[in-house]
């Protein structure tokens, strides 16, 4: 079993079996078998807000068992707490299959989180980049110019031959 602590200091299991598995398609629409050869694992860890509904669907008993309503789980997720729950559930899931699916999954889940620090990675170099703010600003200006460049054409006086005469 896995376990992680929302920001209000609530310790969450984080539990998967095949009555977990049913409540959460049944609250969330979402197939947490989908995990295994699908996008799930990216999407979880990409949205927050899915994230979050799915994790209640799995700790709803416990929730109500601590009179948790769904709004007040999800104001516990937020910060570093995302991070951990989100672990949490890849972890609960590769621990719910056999071992021959599991370590099929345990190297997507090893693959997900390498592309993400690589370019989590990537994108802090770019923003660290001095000329960043140059080259935006250039690639602005010249897009500036050629929408001043096209509007001022087709804002020019019609000639005086399409003009009636009064």
């Amino acid at each position: 079993m896995q376990k992680f602590i929302d920001r209000r200091g609530r310790v969450w299991i984080v539990d998967i079996d095949n009555t977990t598995l049913r409540r959460v398609k049944a609250l969330t629409d979402v197939r947490l078998l989908d995990a295994i050869d699908g996008d799930l694992v990216t999407r979880l860890s990409s949205d927050p807000l899915l994230l979050g509904d799915v994790l209640f669907a799995i700790c709803k008993p416990q929730a109500d068992q601590q009179d948790v309503d769904d709004e007040a789980f999800a104001e516990g997720l937020a910060g570093d707490s995302i991070d951990e729950a989100c672990k949490a559930l890849v972890d609960a899931l590769v621990a719910y299959f056999p071992e021959s699916r599991r370590r099929l999954l345990r190297k997507a889940a090893d693959k997900q989180k390498m592309i993400e620090t690589r370019g989590l990675e990537a994108i802090e170099k770019r923003l660290d980049d001095p000329n960043l703010v140059d080259r935006i600003v250039e690639d602005l200006e010249r897009k500036l110019a050629v929408q001043t460049s096209s509007d001022s054409s087709s804002d020019s006086p019609a000639s005086s031959e399409s003009t009636p005469d009064h």
